[in-house]
């Protein structure tokens, strides 16, 4: 599980050092992905569990077959480097709106990246969704 969140920026060729804790249950290469907002950094593994999961939810008819295509086309491979690092493509950084200040914080599955300003303009929001979650029944879904 990844929680916590920390605080990074990128440096001048749009490298990240991902933070030890997460590296260790990350493995050597990771898959990067347009996560709304944010970008997602998945493990092989978590990576497939979500790819098998998209695609049950396209065969179900749950989901809009071209789901698939457009989650496939937005992630890249990366490896990460002896120095903990990953380089961000331009395209993934446009989209994440990344400039220099991040926040790589961990969502339990997988690790984001957001834009610093941008996730500290929503963590009130996401603060006051955990209590209330907590208010109506002790558990969040």
């Amino acid at each position: 599980m990844f929680v916590n969140h920390y605080e990074h920026s990128l440096d001048s060729k749009n490298r990240l050092v991902l933070p030890a804790k997460f590296r260790s249950k990350l493995g050597e290469r990771v898959y990067l992905a347009q996560q709304g907002s944010s970008l997602g950094v998945y493990s092989e593994a978590a990576f497939a569990e979500t790819t098998q999961r998209l695609l049950d939810q396209v065969r179900s008819g749950e989901t809009d077959p071209q789901a698939r295509l457009a989650f496939a086309a937005s992630t890249v491979e990366i490896d990460i480097d002896s120095a903990g690092r990953i380089t961000i493509p331009q395209r993934l950084r446009e989209i994440a709106n990344l400039t220099g200040d991040v926040i790589v914080a961990g969502a339990l599955t997988h690790v984001e990246i957001w834009d610093r300003e941008a996730y500290e303009s929503m963590e009130a929001t996401l603060n006051n969704v955990v209590q209330e979650q907590f208010k109506a029944g002790g558990t969040i879904n």
